[in-house]
């Protein structure tokens, strides 16, 4: 189905133009905040062609398309006139399920999601461009040429200018002004605010004493940081006449936003990210095999709630940017794998053709996709419930594996058959035997217990069903 019927039939079965507050999209997914989910008709819209599945999370109607989710998305926002429709727009929906715990923190992982999405293009860009180095110094290269130090240099870009990154989404996310917000992140990382502290005994601001922090690399200060510029800009915005609010706007949200930013703010953030990498990394030290099983295990849950990106760039690319190499996180890497086992194993084990087509071009799809798994995740494992059991059955196996043998990750990338050159080194071999072990676990697992014929029987009828209805 071509972008723009496909994206005609999901914007007819959201209830129309007139039942959405807004549109963003991430990787693989249109995410809609609704007005009345009720309007909403699931079923067919996970039954169209080019729709994976679709899920309620965070306040949000989520539509998984995979790649061409893109297409889909500009195809809408050029046909449709639509509020926030720009990525990171702000979510406005009010509904119940925000009221609870649990829908509070959906709501959190999703604003964190909508921060990191628009950065994955440089992501993608510094990972490759590291595996790039890689192979370039395994054929021979010279670390000392000064062409290997300018891609490394623009490589490690990232890493340096990260803050900034961070930043500049988040005022997107946040609505706030992106010209500020970068203001406030220079601060932080400007040559002159640490050489303060290297002059200084101590610093001080107004006679209270300035934290001593190096914000480097550092993601939930600049997050923090710009949620409170945004909120003192609405309120600037509020209270000011017209008159003076064009002048002095600026100026007035930078003098009450800075203070705040480095003496509470910043410290706080610096101090929640801390507490979750010694987390991580105290696991880490204490059993390796632990910590895998528990990353290994987990990491199918963490992508589902879109809490992925914050741990890996809390933990992953500090360790990169300073060590060379992350051996946390990637016990991840295994589970990878274990969608795909479970994807083959129900295609191998369904019965129907049409049931079996879907689930093996889907699985297909994730294996080429350089580590993107959504696609036979949310269309075929979770849809049978037991096939995602086991790869987290598998995912905890062959993580243990992994950390066990201190296996590494030189590069910010996912675990594929195009990144495999960022995971050489110490472990390797390791890693290979854990990705393999839980992967025929769940493929066994899988097959002789993960396919509910309750379950192929429904997907069968579905299948007919859209095909009767495209003849």
């Amino acid at each position: 189905m071509s972008a723009s019927k496909l994206s005609k039939n999901i914007i007819s079965n959201v209830g129309g133009v007139e039942n959405i507050n807004s549109l963003t999209h991430c990787v693989t997914r249109l995410r809609f905040v609704l007005k009345e989910k009720e309007k909403v008709d699931k079923d067919t819209i996970d039954n169209l062609d080019g729709v994976t599945s679709s899920l309620y999370s965070g306040g949000q109607y989520q539509v998984i398309i995979g790649q061409d989710v893109a297409d889909v998305f500009e195809d809408i926002i050029s046909n449709y006139e639509l509020n926030g429709t720009k990525k990171g727009a702000a979510d406005t929906n009010q509904g119940e399920d925000k009221k609870s715990i649990l829908g509070r923190l959906d709501q959190l992982f999703s604003i964190l999601a909508s921060i990191f999405t628009p950065l994955i293009p440089a992501m993608q860009g510094m990972g490759f461009l590291k595996i790039i180095l890689v192979l370039a110094k395994f054929m021979g290269a010279s670390p000392e040429s000064t062409t290997y130090q300018l891609v490394n240099t623009l490589s490690d870009s990232f890493f340096y200018f990260l803050p900034f990154l961070v930043a500049w989404s988040a005022a997107e996310r946040f609505k706030a002004n992106k010209a500020l917000a970068l203001m406030l992140t220079g601060l932080l990382l400007h040559p002159g605010f640490m050489e303060l502290f290297k002059a200084n005994e101590q610093v001080s601001f107004l006679g209270i004493n300035v934290p001593n922090i190096n914000y480097t690399g550092s993601i939930l200060p600049p997050i923090l940081t710009i949620l409170l510029l945004s909120y003192v800009q609405k309120l600037l915005n509020k209270l000011l006449p017209k008159l003076f609010k064009t002048v002095f706007s600026s100026v007035i949200a930078l003098i009450i936003t800075m203070p705040i930013a480095i003496l509470i703010i910043g410290p706080i953030g610096n101090w929640g990210g801390a507490v979750l990498v010694n987390l991580f990394n105290s696991l880490y030290q204490f059993s390796p095999l632990l910590s895998g099983a528990v990353i290994g295990g987990l990491w199918q849950v963490i992508i589902i709630v879109g809490m992925h990106w914050l741990v890996l760039t809390l933990i992953q690319f500090p360790n990169i940017d300073s060590l060379g190499v992350d051996r946390v996180t990637v016990a991840f890497a295994p589970s990878i794998m274990c969608q795909i086992a479970a994807g083959l194993a129900v295609a191998l084990k369904v019965k129907n053709k049409a049931v079996r087509q879907n689930a093996l071009s889907l699985t297909v799809t994730s294996l080429l996709s350089g580590g993107v798994i959504e696609p036979v995740m949310y269309g075929v494992n979770i849809k049978y419930r037991k096939p995602f059991y086991f790869v987290l059955v598998g995912g905890a196996v062959g993580g243990a594996i992994t950390g066990a043998c201190g296996a590494g990750i030189t590069a910010p990338v996912m675990f594929g058959i195009y990144t495999l050159p960022a995971f050489f080194g110490k472990g390797f071999t390791g890693l290979m035997i854990g990705t393999l072990v839980g992967c025929s676990m769940t493929f066994l697992l899988t097959y002789f217990f993960g396919v509910d014929k309750a379950i192929e029987e429904k997907q069968k009828k579905e299948l007919e069903a859209y095909t009767a209805e495209i003849v």
